[in-house]
């Protein structure tokens, strides 16, 4: 993260420290997406992710006069939306209720004989393969690969959002793509054989 950006974030968790409501918002906003990110790898149901981020934001609210220094507010801010995430995801995994997103997603059964609608369902399917492959990645692999591909975030900020060495980022990316072309192989091997 560009210094600048660091000394702006520290200034605005100050300010949101003092009450400022308009300062929070703005924290929130500047970090949405990795956030939305990283609480998505770990409820791995699109329709739960609204539901962890406005409990995450409830938090931030109540909670911003416990950062002791303003400079660590993302790597607090990944701490808390991590176990509120992880806690939601157990609370839906005793209800029974968690729902898988890719077969909420898929189109209707109805096929469109045009190539357009042949190519659409082709995209479909292979968009499908890769958020099932990306949805079996192990946590601390999800994790990372979710965060690098939702936002154009340096190894650095990933780094720092979840707590680990920039080796340690760079290690967990390379082994989530290969994870991840292994089991689209794998996948591609069923379908070709009988």
């Amino acid at each position: 993260m560009d210094e600048t950006i660091r000394q702006n974030e520290s200034a605005l968790v100050c300010a949101a420290k003092s009450g400022d409501r308009d300062a929070i918002q703005r924290l929130l906003r500047q970090n949405w997406t990795w956030l939305k990110s990283l609480v998505y790898g770990i409820v791995r149901q699109k329709d739960d992710v609204d539901d962890v981020l406005q409990d995450i934001c409830v938090k931030v609210i109540s909670k911003i006069n416990t950062i002791r220094d303003p400079e660590s507010f993302r790597s607090w801010l990944a701490c808390l939306a991590r176990r509120e995430a992880i806690s939601y995801h157990r609370y839906k995994s005793r209800c029974g209720v968690l729902l898988d997103v890719l077969d909420k997603e898929r189109p209707d059964s109805q096929c469109d004989n045009s190539a357009a609608g042949s190519h659409g369902l082709e995209q479909t399917e292979q968009v499908e393969e890769i958020l099932g492959a990306v949805r079996l990645l192990p946590d601390k692999y999800r994790e990372v690969f979710l965060l690098q591909y939702s936002q154009d975030l340096s190894y650095r900020d990933m780094a720092e959002i979840l707590d680990v060495p920039v080796t340690t980022i760079a290690i967990r990316l390379v082994r989530a793509r290969r994870m991840i072309l292994d089991a689209m192989a794998k996948q591609q091997k069923q379908r070709i054989s009988p």
